[in-house]
C-alpha cells in the first residue's frame, strides 16, 4: 500500500514527469531550412506586358479603331494633375511603374464615368483607354 501510495504523490508532484508538473523541460529545436517563396501567378510578367501594348499604341495613330492604351491608375505611379482637356477629363503627367519616362494622359477611371463607350477592360481586371475613340492622345513628355 505504502508503494501505490508513493508512486501516486511522485505522479501528482511530477517526479516521475516533471513537464506534466510544470517542472523543466527541455526543447530541442530543429533548424528549418528556409526556402524562397516563388510567386503562385505570372502577375509579375503582366505590367511589362501591358505597358509594350502601351509603347506600340503610342506608336499607332489615334484613329477610331485604336488599341486601348493601359491606363489604369493602378499602374500609376507619381501622378500630378495637370489640367482639364475639351472633354472636362483631368490631364494627369504620371509614369508608368517599373519604367522610365513620363507620360501625359488621362485616368481610366475618370473616363469610365464621364465617357464609358471608351474603356476596355484589359487582363488581371486593368482598365485601358481606346484614346482614338476620346480623340486625343497619349504623350510622352519626358
Amino acid at each position: 500500500m505504502r508503494k501505490l501510495f508513493l508512486l501516486s504523490t511522485a505522479l501528482t508532484l511530477g517526479a516521475i514527469n516533471p513537464v506534466l508538473a510544470g517542472g523543466p523541460a527541455v526543447v530541442v529545436e530543429e533548424e528549418t531550412p528556409v526556402v524562397e517563396a516563388k510567386p503562385t501567378s505570372s502577375g509579375g510578367m503582366l505590367l511589362p506586358l501591358l505597358l509594350i501594348g502601351v509603347v506600340i499604341a503610342v506608336a499607332v495613330s489615334g484613329g477610331n479603331d485604336s488599341p486601348p492604351i493601359a491606363s489604369d491608375i493602378r499602374l500609376k505611379e507619381d501622378i500630378r494633375r495637370v489640367g482639364t482637356n475639351r472633354l472636362g477629363l483631368g490631364v494627369y503627367q504620371y509614369r508608368y511603374k517599373g519604367f522610365e519616362g513620363i507620360y501625359e494622359g488621362v485616368m481610366a477611371q475618370e473616363v469610365e464615368i464621364m465617357h464609358p463607350g471608351a474603356i476596355r477592360a484589359l487582363p488581371e481586371g486593368y482598365k485601358g483607354v481606346d484614346y482614338g475613340k476620346l480623340g486625343l492622345e497619349l504623350r510622352r513628355v519626358a
